[in-house]
């Protein structure tokens, strides 16, 4: 894997181009819609991350215990990927059965 040092502070270079991506998107999708991008979006940005950083607590919960500000050092690698994908893939389907349910209460 390929770090990125900026002075002291050494980040990845997968979450420098993800981030960079995050704050383009929303430029590129104004351009080509017009529109601004829907908080359901960014809603489940925000829940991929809090479950990729949070899954470290399911996976290494000793290590935890033992040093609880180890939490914003570490992270769940790629079993908190999958398991921020599956949470934000269900966080989906609820919301589109909502939507539905609400669009069949409104035709009866």
């Amino acid at each position: 894997m390929s770090y990125i040092t900026f002075g002291s502070m050494t980040i990845s270079a997968s979450l420098a181009v993800m981030v960079i991506a995050l704050m383009v998107l929303p430029l590129i999708y104004k351009l080509l819609t017009g529109r601004a991008i829907p908080s359901f979006f960014w809603d489940n940005i925000f829940l991929y991350f809090v479950i990729w950083k949070l899954s470290y607590i399911v996976i290494h919960p000793k290590l935890f215990l033992d040093m609880p500000m180890s939490i914003l050092y570490f992270h769940g690698g790629s079993t908190g990927k999958v398991l921020g994908l599956f949470f934000v893939f269900l966080n989906i389907l609820m919301s589109r059965n909502l939507l539905e349910q609400r669009r069949s209460m409104e035709h009866e």
